[in-house]
């Protein structure tokens, strides 16, 4: 009997390890980033300031579907992006348009902290997980 208790708490842990090991792949991957994020960026472009709110719906495999308003075109506008993010939780996105961002995103995925690396720019800000769900398709 006793071995029968040792065995099955065994299979237990096993299991149960096995269930951690899987979901932390999820942490600090492409994976991390699933949902839709709220942001706001503030900085300098061109030597004027700037400003930039908007959304962007990640899909958890490197893609990025953005929309948004700044105070240069002051109307609603969009890019599609990739994405990737290494095992130390910072990556980079690339914007279409040729904007290339270094990302520092939380382990879980819940929000980042971003910068502009490309351009004539000082631009940074944070995002944050609004939805799991892909709201810009």
């Amino acid at each position: 009997m006793k071995t029968k208790s040792t065995l099955s708490a065994c299979v237990f842990v096993l299991v149960l390890g096995g269930a951690f090991e899987a979901s932390a792949k999820d942490y600090c991957s492409v994976k991390s980033l699933k949902g839709t994020y709220a942001y706001s960026s503030q900085g300098y472009y061109g030597g004027e300031p700037y400003a930039e709110s908007g959304m962007e719906s990640y899909n958890g495999a490197g893609n990025v579907i953005n929309m948004y308003t700044d105070s240069l075109q002051k109307a609603n506008m969009g890019d599609t992006a990739t994405y990737v993010v290494g095992a130390d939780c910072s990556g980079t996105v690339t914007y279409s348009a040729g904007s290339v961002y270094n990302i520092y995103v939380s382990p879980n995925g819940d929000s980042m902290t971003y910068i502009l690396t490309s351009g004539d720019g000082a631009i940074a800000g944070t995002s944050h997980r609004i939805s799991n769900k892909l709201i810009l398709k």
